[in-house]
């Protein structure tokens, strides 16, 4: 261990003390059995012999050697070094973990909060940024005006109370779709009806796209899809603005992506509805059978998609207790629906 003499002045007195190098530490001995320390990061050059060592009242060397003057620095210098390190280090653990934090944030609980802040929507509200929506879209229909007037009859014919008015609009198109919009709006494709051969699927289709509408999915997957935007102007209260988001949006209703949770809970409560009413929920298993032929070969795997795999949605359906009871002919719902398809 290097060691030297120096001259130690603590406030108004001075006397010779032995200096020796640690590790992390300059050891001052002040006589036999009696030192005290100075740790390297907090001891400061005053000259090239000259060091102080913060306190009341003021400690001050005055060493004897110069080699061990220029030890002494080294060591200050490696300590500090080693400790910007070690700050560094940690602040940038600390901003790699806020990073983390930030991400899981934007990515897992904002859009959560951004969806729970829907429910928070007026239903009056609800209903004028749907119509906003439809009336965005709706120049770009190229509307069944028969098939429309059959098949609303179809869905009062079903007597489903709603605080919505559920308005049914068929469009001429050669995609098998159908979507809902928030505040009751739904747009069914003709494609889709074309492939229906009985009153059943209809019921099936409309009864899923009404759960859509009356459990606000359409609104709750909107703000999830746009939660950056609309969670922080809805967290300034300013749902004019965050309407305006989601009316800049309204194309994307076309292919509006639910969570797998959210079209279940559509399938089951749409079965519950009908298996009310008597009607087969078999509609529903036709219904998956016609869109997994329409879609072929380009049916996404479950896995790889927001929406269950059609096979499992038969299943599910099948297995419900409530789609196993008796059902009953309606003879209003089969007119109707022989006289969509008729519509010319």
């Amino acid at each position: 261990m290097m060691s030297t003499n120096a001259t130690y002045q603590y406030g108004d007195q001075q006397t010779l003390v032995t200096l020796m190098l640690d590790k992390h530490r300059l050891v001052i001995q002040l006589e036999p059995g009696k030192e005290t320390y100075w740790y390297y990061d907090q001891v400061m050059k005053l000259a090239p012999t000259s060091f102080s060592y913060p306190g009341y009242p003021q400690q001050i060397l005055s060493i004897h050697s110069d080699s061990f003057s220029e030890a002494l620095t080294q060591a200050m210098q490696r300590q500090t070094g080693s400790i910007r390190k070690h700050r560094g280090s940690t602040l940038l653990k600390l901003l790699l973990i806020f990073v983390a934090l930030g991400l899981l944030f934007y990515f897992f609980a904002l859009p959560r909060l951004a969806a729970g802040m829907a429910s928070k929507v007026p239903v009056s509200y609800e209903k004028q940024l749907g119509e906003q929506m439809y009336q965005a879209l709706s120049s770009t229909f190229e509307v069944d005006k028969a098939k429309t007037a059959y098949i609303n009859s179809f869905f009062d014919e079903l007597k489903i109370p709603s605080a919505y008015n559920i308005q049914i609009t068929v469009v001429k198109s050669d995609i098998a779709n159908a979507f809902a919009m928030p505040g009751g709006r739904i747009v069914v494709y003709d494609k889709i009806l074309q492939g229906m051969q009985s009153h059943e699927e209809l019921a099936a289709l409309l009864a899923h796209e009404f759960t859509h509408i009356e459990k606000r999915h359409s609104l709750r997957s909107m703000f999830r899809q746009l939660s950056s935007q609309v969670f922080f102007t809805l967290l300034m209260g300013d749902v004019t603005v965050a309407g305006s988001i989601l009316l800049q949006n309204a194309d994307n209703l076309k292919q509006l992506s639910y969570s797998r949770e959210l079209e279940t809970e559509s399938d089951e409560y749409g079965a519950q509805l009908l298996a009310d009413r008597g009607i087969n929920c078999n509609g529903f298993v036709r219904l998956f059978q016609l869109l997994k032929k329409e879609m072929g070969s380009i049916q996404p795997n479950e896995w790889l998609s927001s929406h269950p795999d059609l096979e499992n949605r038969v299943q599910n359906i099948q297995s419900l207790s409530y789609c196993k009871q008796a059902t009953s002919s309606n003879a209003s719902l089969q007119t109707l629906f022989s006289q969509l398809k008729a519509a010319r």
